[in-house]
């Protein structure tokens, strides 16, 4: 049936949306039923929507025999602080020029969420140093444990070689009648989007200022809402 059939419609809107940047890392567990093995780690390289996955795997001796055609897998992946976790069948796979494998679209995904602690939209400037030069951007959104930002950046920026584990210092205002404050946050995960970037941080080691200012905003934004 053509995808542009209404039955076809309406069976794409009930499947989920799998909003995943590519290049991200995922888990491949080809033993979803528990008889062994440790799950594989690979690169998502892209998705035709309702369709299929392209994964980019390891080259790994004996992996190449376990991959049947139908075989079920399940794939796991860490975004906005919740693991996403589902499973899909094995349409086939490539060895050259690279080790791809190529899955079913999930029809049902489960979610589990992974932070100790909620988090508030926002939109604070922010000004950072990183190994790789120093930046400005904006908090999109901040919890006890970490934050969210988000930069635009220009030509090639020294920026785009940063990756998770990378320590940045920053510094930013939480309230307009305070001074800014300064803290650590380590790169937990980066996407790229053509010129902007988005940093998922968890605060490092931070001094009393950063966390009496951090504490102070939360409260007011708790009281606001």
């Amino acid at each position: 049936m053509p995808p542009s059939t209404p039955t076809a419609k309406l069976h794409h809107e009930a499947l989920p949306k799998l909003d995943l940047p590519p290049n991200s890392r995922v888990a491949v567990n080809f033993n979803p039923l528990g008889s062994g093995g440790a799950p594989v780690q690979g690169e998502f390289l892209g998705t035709t929507h309702y369709e299929f996955l392209i994964i980019r795997l390891p080259s790994i001796p004996g992996l190449r025999s376990k991959l049947l055609p139908h075989m079920r897998v399940e794939i796991s992946y860490v975004a906005d602080g919740a693991r996403n976790q589902f499973a899909a069948e094995i349409i086939g796979f490539t060895q050259k020029p690279a080790f791809l494998l190529f899955t079913s679209y999930p029809d049902r995904m489960s979610v589990m969420e992974t932070r100790n602690h909620s988090r508030v939209s926002c939109a604070l400037p922010v000004s950072f140093v990183s190994p790789y030069g120093e930046g400005v951007g904006i908090v999109s959104d901040l919890s006890r444990g970490g934050c969210r930002v988000v930069l635009e950046m220009t030509g090639q920026s020294g920026l785009r070689k940063l990756k998770a584990g990378d320590r940045l210092v920053m510094q930013t205002a939480f309230t307009w009648d305070k001074p800014a404050a300064k803290g650590v946050g380590i790169v937990r995960n980066v996407e790229i989007s053509g010129a902007r970037m988005t940093l998922g941080l968890a605060f490092g080691e931070t001094v009393g200022e950063f966390v009496d200012a951090l504490t102070r905003y939360l409260s007011l934004i708790s009281v606001l809402n």
